[in-house]
């Protein structure tokens, strides 16, 4: 709709009412190219960028980074799907699906004439009434208590890629919490997720496996080195066993082979010096951000000593909290405070590229996941799997409460907040209501993915909690395994309680965002931009014809347009 004299040629105005419809629509098709990869059954989802490579995965919130909108409606649910994979690690999908719900919710609404400001603070009593729920129905358990973490790292990798491509013998699961164990300061309950490193290689994914330290992703420098050492005392530098250029142009006279000489000879002079102070420190491997060259290497090596040159700055801090080691800051004054020590640091070949394994550290503060898989793009799967199972134990750590999972936990929502509901007066009593078939939508998902009977689930889902004895929790969902409602019992499927506080928080802040929208203002996209000799910058929307901004110069001698 366009209005001459009001608004500017290329500015569209969409209108309040279409604006609105529009907002609540693209929401709904956002949640809907998502919500089939949820829980153990869900289905996986490619997606192929400009160059032509290929990313699979069931992750929602790594899906929806992917793909390109335009949407500013489509970018805010995108937006918050991924506040939830930043701030909890998991229930990305859970979060879009509530979205998707929520808005279709809004539109029947919006249709009984219900106004947008009602819906608002209907959705901000459910989640007042929601969270109250929660703190009602949750359950704290031991931080310490490797069973529970054991239980919630098997609920969050159910059906993904890591553990249907990893055999039964490898437990994946007791891996990681044993990694995230090692690293938790569990009197102070803090975890810094960076202290486990993952490393990614190609090989069978029966040989993932964790290490009590750190694995360098480099070769040993020379090969008259050994291979391996035991007892390793290391040391980290950050300065050049090499002669480095001057940064200014500087210039050498040199007027005969004799100083020629000299200079080379002062250049290996002040290489042996260092690796004379290194000698003598004790170190047997040597670990460089930095340059070595050919000189230092065959001089360490005379000593039986390993060295790696070029390592990354994040490898040097890895290897600080794994071995105790701290960056060496004077080479010419090394006290043995510097040193971090390891009982075997050797050289091994993995996926047909060699790594340096450095093990056994004392208590070491920082350790090492090698992810392995026949495949570059389930590599990346498998990565995200073991993040998403970190966060979930951090989480756990940090607030040890949990709930049970398969959709009870929203079942059980749902089932209060309609009692509540009746507590309200107006008609924000049917907003509340309509909240509570939102949240349902998620063991709905569930069963449908997992092929059951969405009307059928729905109906006995609300049949055994209105059977329920008052006063008694119930926590009925939906198994996947037996595809039936039934009872979730602790030791099967629990998720943390922030996770589905995180879902609901963002699932209501993302809707209301979204409803107080209510117009548009577009302005046309031009791509015909370009300039003129005489830096006059214009675009034209009829694709660049002819006209008059040399018309004095005369037709031949006018300028042609230069494009960008």
């Amino acid at each position: 709709m366009k209005y001459p004299g009001l608004l500017n040629h290329d500015i569209a105005r969409v209108g309040i009412e279409e604006s609105r419809k529009l907002n609540l629509i693209v929401g709904g098709m956002v949640t809907d190219a998502i919500k089939t990869s949820f829980g153990p059954r869900g289905m996986e989802k490619v997606f192929i960028d400009i160059l032509g490579e290929d990313t699979i995965t069931k992750h929602g919130g790594a899906f929806l980074r992917k793909i390109d909108v335009n949407h500013p409606v489509a970018k805010a649910i995108i937006e918050g799907v991924n506040t939830v994979d930043t701030h909890v690690g998991d229930g990305t999908i859970s979060a879009a699906i509530l979205i998707g719900m929520l808005l279709k919710k809004s539109q029947e609404l919006l249709k009984m004439g219900i106004s947008p400001t009602t819906i608002i603070k209907g959705y901000e009593k459910s989640l007042e009434f929601a969270l109250d729920i929660l703190d009602e129905i949750k359950k704290e358990e031991r931080f310490t208590d490797k069973k529970i973490m054991h239980s919630l790292a098997t609920s969050c990798l159910a059906g993904k890629a890591v553990t249907s491509l990893v055999s039964d013998d490898i437990s994946i699961t007791n891996l990681i919490v044993d990694a995230v164990c090692s690293v938790t300061n569990f009197q102070k309950k803090e975890i810094d997720i960076d202290d486990i490193k993952i490393e990614e290689k190609a090989g069978n994914a029966n040989s993932i496996q964790l290490v009590w330290g750190a694995i360098i992703d480099k070769t040993i420098d020379n090969s008259d080195m050994p291979r391996s050492i035991e007892n390793a005392k290391i040391l980290l530098l950050n300065e050049p066993l090499e002669i480095m250029r001057t940064k200014t142009d500087d210039q050498i006279e040199i007027n005969s082979p004799e100083q020629m000489t000299l200079f080379l000879n002062q250049e290996t002079i002040d290489i042996h010096a260092k690796i004379k102070k290194i000698i003598n420190s004790g170190a047997n491997v040597v670990i460089s951000r930095k340059g070595i060259n050919s000189i230092a290497q065959e001089y360490l090596a005379k000593a039986g000593i390993i060295s790696m040159r070029r390592v990354k700055m994040n490898d040097l801090f890895w290897l600080e909290k794994s071995t105790g080691a701290k960056i060496c800051k004077n080479l010419e004054d090394i006290f043995k405070g510097e040193l971090g020590f390891a009982k075997k640091v050797y050289e091994k070949n993995v996926g047909g590229d060699k790594m340096v394994f450095i093990e056994g550290c004392r208590n070491p503060k920082s350790v090492t996941i090698l992810l392995r898989c026949n495949s570059k793009r389930y590599l990346d799967e498998f990565h995200r799997d073991a993040l998403n199972v970190i966060y979930v134990l951090r989480n756990f750590i940090e607030n040890s409460f949990i709930v049970r999972g398969g959709g009870s936990t929203e079942a059980i929502i749902a089932n209060k907040i309609r009692d509540q509901s009746t507590t309200v007066v107006g008609r924000e009593q049917i907003v509340i209501e309509k909240f509570a078939d939102a949240i349902e939508e998620i063991p709905i998902t569930l069963a449908r993915n997992v092929g059951m009977d969405p009307i059928d689930t729905l109906t006995q889902l609300r049949s055994k909690y209105a059977n329920c004895p008052k006063g008694i929790l119930k926590w009925y969902g939906v198994d996947s395994e037996k595809r039936k409602v039934s009872e979730i019992f602790s030791n099967e499927v629990i998720e943390t309680l922030v996770v589905k506080q995180q879902i609901i928080k963002t699932g209501i802040e993302v809707t209301n965002m979204i409803l107080k929208v209510d117009d548009i203002f577009m302005k046309d996209e031009i791509d015909n931009t370009h300039c003129h000799i005489d830096g006059v910058v214009h675009a034209h929307h009829d694709g660049g014809k002819a006209h008059d901004h040399f018309e004095q110069e005369g037709l031949e001698q006018r300028q042609m347009h230069h494009y960008y």
